[in-house]
C-alpha cells in the first residue's frame, strides 16, 4: 500500500494555509531564535519550509512558499533593510537562483504526489478486479 502525505488529498484551503504558516514560522525562527547569523545565511532555513510545503501540499503551496520566503528575505535580510529594493547584483542573482531551486522544488513534489495518486488508483483498481474475480457468480 502506497503511503500519501496527509494534505496530499485534503482541501486546497489546507495546502496553502500550510505553505504560508511554515514560511510564517521559519522567519520567526530565523528574527528571533538564530537573530546571531545576522545577514549571513539568508535562504539556509527557508529551503526546508519550501520543501515541506512542496511535501505537503505541491506545485502551489511549493510555490507560495518560495514567494513568500523570496519577499520575506528580501525584505528582512537583504540590503538595504526593511525595503524590496535589492541594490547589489549578488543579491539579486541569489535570490533569483534562490527561486528558481524553490520551484525545481515544488515541481520535483507535484510530480512525487502526482506519481503516489497514480499508484493509490491503480492499487484501488486491483483492489476491485481481485473482488469482482472472487466472488461467487
Amino acid at each position: 500500500m502506497t503511503r500519501v502525505t496527509p494534505l496530499a488529498f485534503s482541501s486546497r484551503w489546507a495546502r496553502y494555509t500550510s505553505a504560508v504558516a511554515i514560511v510564517v514560522i521559519v522567519v520567526g525562527i530565523r528574527a528571533y531564535v538564530i537573530p546571531g547569523w545576522s545577514l549571513s545565511h539568508p535562504y539556509l532555513l527557508f529551503y526546508p519550509a519550501i520543501m515541506l510545503a512542496g511535501w505537503l501540499g505541491g506545485f502551489g503551496p511549493g510555490v507560495l512558499a518560495t514567494i513568500l520566503a523570496a519577499l520575506s528575505l528580501a525584505f528582512l535580510w537583504l540590503p538595504p533593510l526593511y525595503s524590496l529594493r535589492i541594490q547589489r547584483v549578488e543579491d539579486a542573482s541569489g535570490l533569483m537562483v534562490f527561486v528558481a531551486i524553490g520551484f525545481a522544488i515544488s515541481f520535483l513534489n507535484e510530480a512525487r504526489l502526482q506519481a503516489e495518486r497514480r499508484a493509490e488508483a491503480a492499487e484501488a483498481e486491483m483492489r476491485r478486479g481481485e473482488e469482482r474475480r472472487t466472488r461467487p457468480p
